[in-house]
């Protein structure tokens, strides 16, 4: 069913929940990458159903600028998606459907919950990237760190980012974050990833000092295709012996 909260902007955010049934149910939700929506090009809506499937709430949202959700985009931060993010937190906690919570990220929504330290039981990140400016700058068809950087995403659509994304950026040191988030992570990396280097999982990996494990696809693209069904088997394992 669709869902909606607001930023502390004031912004309308909409997502999707799926509930199993009547009751409360351990939750997840997926935090997707930059300038994609709630879907993940599927991987979400596929990954969001065999969740449901197997006793869990599978809830993702279009972060503010993205698919419904309002903002603009170009405006976006690191610290506005992290804002989103625990905005969406708030309205989960408050909701009769929801349990214990565990998040999973991919792409820039790795680095989204971890700028965001969440208070969760459970995290799940795939595609890891941990120094953001490093790994999207060159992405861009067009990158002025002191103008309109602009970018294509996977459906084609021209994204443009102001000179406030690039600069916050430096208002986080990500790998500090992630040895101060104590809750259990996995972490899933495509090792022929083309355009997060496994580096970058690596670096999490190693400053993690709660309890972690990582899983590295030997075929899979930063899409994870074409071992998404592999992806799948381990989030919901994960999420079965620490959010259940």
């Amino acid at each position: 069913m669709k869902v909606s909260t607001v930023n502390k902007q004031g912004e309308n955010l909409v997502g999707f929940m799926e509930i199993p049934g009547e009751g409360k149910y351990p939750t997840v939700l997926l935090v997707h990458g930059f300038g994609v929506t709630k879907e993940e090009g599927g991987m979400f809506t596929d990954l969001a159903e065999l969740l449901c499937k197997e006793g869990f709430c599978a809830v993702s949202f279009d972060l503010s600028g993205r698919g419904e959700s309002e903002g603009d985009y170009s405006e976006t931060t690191l610290t506005k998606l992290s804002i989103d993010v625990q905005s969406i937190l708030d309205f989960l906690r408050k909701h009769k459907s929801v349990g214990e919570i565990g998040v999973l990220g991919q792409s820039l929504g790795t680095a989204t919950l971890v700028a965001t330290k969440p208070d969760v039981r459970s995290m799940v990140l795939m595609g890891s990237i941990a120094h953001v400016k490093d790994v999207l700058a060159p992405l861009f068809i067009e990158y002025h760190p002191d103008g309109i950087s602009i970018r294509k995403n996977s459906s084609g659509d021209e994204i443009r980012i102001n000179p406030p994304f690039w600069k916050d950026i430096e208002n986080h040191d990500l790998i500090k974050n992630m040895a101060e988030i104590t809750c259990p992570v996995l972490f899933i990396h495509g090792e022929k990833d083309e355009k997060v280097p496994l580096s970058e999982m690596k670096a999490y990996y190693e400053a993690c000092q709660s309890k972690k494990e990582n899983l590295i696809l030997s075929n899979a693209l930063h899409s994870l295709r074409p071992m998404r069904a592999e992806m799948q088997k381990a989030v919901l394992k994960w999420f079965k012996e620490t959010l259940q």
